[in-house]
Parts: C-alpha cells; sequence; structure tokens
C-alpha cells in the first residue's frame, strides 16, 4: 500500500502491482509497476516497517538493519493492451487485470455497513496499537489477530446481532511480561473500551492468548507474502 500511495502521490495514472514478502532479516518488493513517479522504493520499505513498530530484531524485524531486495518490473504489454488498451481504451472498456473472488454484502447493523464481527476484530486490532505505540501496554509487541463471534436473532426476515460470544486476542508480547498482566489489560485497555457493553455478559468467552506464549513474531516467525488469496 505504502508503494502505491507514493506513485499516485506523483502520478494518479500509475499502474501498479506490487507484492511483498517478508522473513526474518528480509524485506522484498516485487512486480510490475509502470509510472513516473521517481519513487525510492526501499526507502519507502524502511518507513513503513518503521512506521509498523519493527525496530529492533527482538520483535520480529529491524527497519534500520533488515536487508530489502526489490525486483520491480514494467507491466507486461501483453497484460496492458488487454486490459486498458496502453492507454487507447476508455474507461468504460478498460478490464480487470487479474480474476478474483468477491463475496459479502453491505449491512445495516453498523455505521461502517460492515457485520460487528468484522468491525469490533478490526477495531481491536486498531487499539492494539494504539495501546501499545502511546505506552499505555508496553509489553505488547507488533505482531497479533484478532477475531469476533457474535450471536444473531432473526427478527422479521433479518438478522440482528445480539451479544458477542466470543473474542479472541493473539499478541505478540514481551518475556518479561506475565499472562495475568496481558489478560487484564487487555480486558480493561482493547476490549472494554472498544466493544459496546450491552453486547458482553457473563457468558462471553475471552481467548487472550490461549496458546500462553508469543514473543517470537512477525517476520521472525512467520514468513508473510501478500497475494496468497485474490479475494
Amino acid at each position: 500500500d505504502a508503494v502505491l500511495d507514493a506513485c499516485l502521490e506523483q502520478d494518479p495514472l500509475s499502474k501498479v502491482a506490487c507484492e511483498t514478502a517478508t522473513k526474518t532479516g528480509m524485506v522484498m518488493v516485487f512486480g510490475e509497476i509502470t509510472t513516473k513517479a521517481k519513487v525510492n522504493y526501499e526507502e519507502i520499505v524502511r518507513k513503513t516497517c518503521k512506521g509498523i513498530g519493527f525496530i529492533s530484531e527482538d520483535v520480529g524485524l529491524d527497519a534500520d538493519t533488515c536487508k530489502v531486495l526489490v525486483h520491480i518490473e514494467e507491466q507486461s504489454p501483453d497484460i496492458g493492451q488487454g486490459v486498458h488498451g496502453m492507454g487507447t481504451k476508455t474507461l468504460e472498456e478498460t478490464g480487470a487485470g487479474d480474476q478474483g473472488h468477491m463475496f459479502g454484502y453491505a449491512t445495516d447493523e453498523t455505521a461502517e455497513l460492515m457485520p460487528l464481527t468484522h468491525v469490533l476484530a478490526t477495531k481491536i486490532g486498531y487499539r492494539l496499537t494504539q495501546v501499545r505505540k502511546d505506552g499505555t501496554c508496553p509489553w505488547l509487541r507488533p505482531d497479533g489477530k484478532t477475531q469476533v463471534t457474535v450471536e444473531y436473532s432473526k427478527e422479521g426476515g433479518a438478522v440482528v446481532p445480539v451479544r458477542v460470544h466470543t473474542i479472541l486476542i493473539s499478541t505478540q508480547h514481551s518475556p518479561d511480561v506475565t499472562n495475568e498482566t496481558i489478560h487484564k489489560e487487555l480486558m480493561e485497555h482493547v476490549i472494554k473500551p472498544v466493544v459496546p457493553e450491552k453486547y458482553l455478559d457473563e457468558q462471553t468467552i475471552f481467548h487472550l492468548n490461549p496458546s500462553g506464549r508469543f514473543v517470537i513474531g512477525g517476520p521472525h516467525g512467520d514468513a508473510g507474502l501478500t497475494g496468497r488469496k485474490i479475494i
């Protein structure tokens, strides 16, 4: 996304198909980009990694010392002529660059027009970043994932959210924090400020770092690759 933003900032007609792969001490950006923009891809990679919070090997990646590999070429003219006719097709005639799977629909159960499960899980993830960066939970590290399960009822042909059934948070942490502190502070500083009280009850299940330990994370813990799922 950062590479795309940089290209579009200078050249709104940029054609960007950029992927990223990461592993311990390494980030690679690769793909096909046709643009008039002058972009320092390595600088963008390092700045983006630093902004996420990957600032030392202890958290999974050091933005200043990691190896950055850049393998960018221009879009194939065979693909270009089929998609945009190398600039000759009108907007209405422009085709898709690839196939993909699209599913889902807008819903009025939230202001965002997205399912409550998605909205809450996304907000919890964003809150994890906030309390990590502002020092509220200094033991947090950048890696993590969230999942929210919601119970619905049928009302006149529509499904309406009734309560949150389960909340799962798995977050990377420093080695010196206890599971008790993780559980307590995730409840106090992450879940309660995000999830409306009306959706929580005594039966709500909380899986907070259920594996028990999540110190090794980021590219060091798992290789990352964009584009695995065209959805």
